[in-house]
């Protein structure tokens, strides 16, 4: 991402209802299907899943030297600067490992799938989300630098080739997909680069995000025909 949004992030993810809600998901996903052990954030951005998700993953990695400094004025120390096509990480390292919003970013993201599935211990876990529909290309994704939305039949035949078995995936952010759509729709693509989250908005239309957007945490994926975003928790194999 540009630098920019990087100091934007810093100073709205603890705030904004997006990057909240997002995180009360994984969180309620991996209390479910993943017990606390070691793990890693492969895109650790300014460190807030590290400090949210510390049961789960206590080290992180990021290619972006600020992002890394502002994860170390939050108290993170095990960081490193890294591309997450090569990890300089050894085999079966980690119980879990965390790709949110991250795999949107690569061109090769087939590789860094397979350097997930290298450095994860048999029977371990990745939990990724990311952007959904590419038709939903915007403005936002310019800014955020994203190479791609996916559909999900793309994402889950991705994970498949690098040899995971999937456990989940849904659609995630359905219940404000609506508006959300409509506002993409009207807009358009204007070739012009602003991100969606870099303010909090209004404090009644950021609770009512929030609560929404959060209340997908106690409903069965099932009844999400669609959303603004992917969520795809899958394991690597135990070793027979």
């Amino acid at each position: 991402m540009r630098p920019a949004e990087y100091e934007y992030m810093a100073q709205v993810e603890s705030r904004h209802w997006w990057f909240r809600a997002r995180l009360a998901i994984v969180r309620s996903i991996l209390r479910k299907h993943v017990s606390p052990g070691t793990g890693f954030d492969c895109s650790c951005g300014t460190g807030m899943t590290l400090a949210e998700l510390h049961q789960w993953v206590q080290f992180g990695a990021d290619l972006n030297a600020l992002a890394l400094d502002h994860s170390k004025r939050r108290g993170h120390r095990f960081l490193m600067r890294s591309d997450l096509t090569q990890l300089p990480l050894p085999d079966a390292t980690f119980d879990l490992v965390t790709s949110l919003d991250t795999l949107e970013h690569i061109e090769n993201d087939e590789t860094a799938l397979s350097e997930i599935y290298r450095v994860l211990k048999p029977g371990g876990s990745v939990l990724m989300t990311v952007p959904a529909h590419p038709w939903m290309y915007s403005s936002h994704d310019r800014a955020l630098q994203h190479v791609r939305r996916y559909r999900k039949q793309e994402l889950r035949e991705k994970v498949l080739g690098a040899r995971f078995e999937i456990r989940v995936l849904r659609w995630i952010n359905f219940l404000l997909f609506p508006p959300i759509a409509l506002v993409r729709l009207l807009r358009g693509d204007d070739g012009e680069t602003a991100s969606d989250v870099d303010h909090v908005p209004p404090a009644p239309a950021n609770w009512i995000c929030y609560h929404t957007y959060a209340l997908e945490r106690w409903l069965p994926g099932v009844l999400a025909p669609t959303g603004t975003s992917l969520l795809c928790l899958a394991v690597k194999p135990a070793a027979p």
